[in-house]
Order: C-alpha cells, then sequence, then structure tokens
C-alpha cells in the first residue's frame, strides 16, 4: 500500500471513529442535551454543571430544590411526601447566585411551571457581582447551556462523555439492566465525603476574641448586593407569580457568627441580610426562612463539617421546619420572616449574636 494510501485509510478510520463516538453520545444522551431519558437506558447522575442543565430542561417535574452545597444533602423523597410534588435536585456546589438563578430561568424557558423553589441563599455570596461566575472549578461547559448547536461537537466528541457516561449507559442496556436514574435523594449527596465534629470546625482554635473595631458597610457593597439580589433573587419571583419561592438563609454554626464577631465584620453581616431581606419581602411569592435563632442546632458544632457545612440531619430539620410553617393554617411564623415581624426579628437576631458566649461552644 503506498504511502498515500495509507493516509486515505487513515483518515477514513479516523472519521468512522468519531461519527461512532459522536452517534453514541448522541443516542445515549448521557448529559440530556437533547432529550429527556431513555426509559430503556439506566444513568448514573453525578456532574452537576455537565448535568443539571439538561435535567432542568428534559425532566418532568413541578418542584424544584437548589442552590449550593447547603442544599446538596436534601432528600427530595421527603419534600415530594410534604408538600405533595415531583421535584428535581439540581444544586452546584460553590456556585454563585448567577449561575443558580440561569438555571432555574431555563426551567421556565422550557415550558415548566413549578409549584415550588426551594433555595439556600448563602450569606457569604450576598455581596457579589451580580454576572460572577465560579471559574475557578475548571471549564464552564457553556456547550452544554447556550443555544448554539455549532460547539455540541464539544459535547458530542467529548471524551469524559463518552468513556464516563455512555458507554457505561450502553454496557448496562446491553446487560439488560432495567433503565432509569440515580434518584434525587443520592444524587449531589456529599455527607460521605467528610468528617464531621468540632474538630473540623474548630480547626484548633482556642477562643474568640473581642473585635477591634467595627467595620462599616461600604456604598460599593451596598450596590453590589442590590444588583445581584435584583437580577439573581428578586426579579426571576416577579416574573413567576404562579410560583412559590422558599428561600432560606443556611444555619451556619455559631462558630461562623463567633468569627465574624471577632473580625468586626458581624454588623455587615446583619445589615446585608436585612437589605437582602427587605428586597425579597417585595415579592409575596418569596417566602423567607433563617435559622439563625435555633442554637439548639446551631451550636452543637459534632453536627458541622466546618463553620458552615452541617450534616444531612440537618437538611431534613430545614425542610420539616419550613413544610409546618407553610403547610399550617395560622400565620404565628418561628423561622420565617415576613413583612409584618422582620423588624423585631432582626432585633433579635442582633441582640443574640452580640450577646451569645461563644467560648462556651470550646469550653472557654
Amino acid at each position: 500500500m503506498t504511502g498515500k494510501r495509507w493516509f486515505i485509510s487513515i483518515l477514513i478510520a479516523s472519521v468512522i471513529a468519531l461519527l461512532a463516538i459522536a452517534g453514541c453520545v448522541f443516542w445515549t444522551d448521557p448529559f440530556f442535551h437533547y432529550r429527556k431519558p431513555n426509559e430503556s437506558f439506566y444513568y448514573i447522575l453525578n456532574d452537576q454543571r455537565s448535568q443539571n442543565d439538561g435535567i432542568t430542561k428534559h425532566f418532568d417535574y413541578d418542584a424544584i430544590i437548589t442552590g449550593t452545597s447547603m442544599a446538596e444533602n436534601f432528600r427530595a423523597s421527603m419534600f415530594d411526601e410534604l408538600f405533595g410534588t415531583n421535584s428535581i435536585k439540581v444544586t452546584y456546589s460553590g456556585a454563585t447566585y448567577k449561575e443558580i438563578d440561569d438555571n432555574l430561568e431555563v426551567a421556565y424557558k422550557t415550558g415548566h411551571s413549578p409549584r415550588y423553589v426551594l433555595r439556600s441563599l448563602d450569606y457569604t455570596l450576598l455581596v457579589r457581582d451580580k454576572d460572577e461566575l465560579r471559574l475557578d472549578m475548571g471549564e464552564y461547559p457553556e456547550y452544554l447551556t447556550n443555544n448554539n448547536p455549532f460547539d455540541d461537537v464539544k459535547y458530542l466528541l467529548n471524551k469524559d462523555a463518552f468513556l464516563r457516561y455512555s458507554l457505561p449507559v450502553l454496557y448496562r442496556f446491553i446487560k439488560g439492566e432495567p433503565g432509569g436514574h440515580t434518584s434525587f435523594d443520592e444524587y449531589s449527596y456529599s455527607a460521605v465525603n467528610y468528617i464531621y465534629g468540632i474538630g473540623a470546625v474548630l480547626e484548633g482554635r482556642e477562643k474568640y476574641g473581642e473585635p477591634e473595631s467595627i467595620l462599616p458597610v461600604s456604598d460599593e457593597e451596598i450596590a453590589l448586593l442590590k444588583g445581584n439580589m435584583e437580577e439573581n433573587v428578586v426579579e426571576l419571583a416577579r416574573k413567576h407569580p404562579e410560583t412559590t419561592f422558599l428561600y432560606f438563609y443556611p444555619p451556619y454554626s455559631m462558630a461562623y457568627f463567633g468569627g465574624l464577631l471577632e473580625a468586626g465584620e458581624l454588623d455587615k453581616e446583619l445589615e446585608y441580610k436585612k437589605l437582602a431581606t427587605q428586597m425579597m419581602l417585595e415579592c409575596d411569592n418569596i417566602h423567607v426562612y433563617s435559622f439563625t435563632m435555633n442554637t439548639d442546632i446551631t451550636s452543637d458544632l459534632d453536627r458541622y463539617r466546618d463553620r458552615g457545612h452541617y450534616e444531612p440531619s440537618v437538611n431534613d430539620w430545614i425542610i420539616e421546619k419550613i413544610a409546618a410553617e407553610e403547610l399550617s393554617e395560622g400565620d404565628q411564623y418561628i423561622n420565617r420572616i415576613t413583612k409584618e415581624n422582620a423588624d423585631e426579628y432582626f432585633a433579635a437576631e442582633k441582640e443574640l449574636l452580640e450577646a451569645f458566649d461563644y467560648n462556651k461552644m470550646i469550653g472557654k
């Protein structure tokens, strides 16, 4: 065989191989980019930034559980049992408000009309640029989230999608395993990856000291917060009054607030929270929940893996508390902040966090 014929043969074989790979990824569609799951296939869900967009576009549901790692350990089955829904869980570890809001927008643009959205609102992400994305966690897969069909080649010829997702789907299909997908209780469940306990939270800290100065809130910080909240939290609720948005501030541990107090940043954090809450309360379909006052949870550092992340039983507890107040016929709220009780709540929260004996948690 001449060199030219050899080159042509290799070229043809390469083209056939690429077409086979693209065809396999397209047919199995493990990231649900083109269609809902094939009922004959079983899909492993374990890649939030690659699979969440397709889940939101193509799955059948009437409720969404979303947020950062603070929402990863929710059990969708528990939420569904209490609220009578069929929910998906599409969380984004470490995500900014924009990334989560962009995904929620996809739900409505693709014809879904969720009854409920349960979403965590991290304190640490309040004061951010409204357009900020987490780009330090690897390449953001815009070829999956945009509407440009020409860059789908990045998906169809994606080595990871082919080897780690499409081939296992085909293997299970050939073996005759039943179809389905990872449950939304298990998807993104992260508790098994960490050690919980006071040692992990305190990281050798021996005491909390007094602040040297109290840091003021700047005009720039207020502008960033307002822009972030308006575009990535409030605007969506205004456009979709048919949905009840259950937004909650995660119950960070008291170790988190003790650190803020020592650094002179507690007043700033409370001001951020108050302003963000006031903006949300302008929408009747946003129900705001906060669990700071539940010190039986937040001061028990054995329930945390760091200053913010709590064990899965706390996720269950959050759903139970929200359901109890959402589904009751009364208007006496304990954890829900309303226009009527906001001033009282924030005054009590400030008093608690300023007077709390943080050193008692570590035996000092």
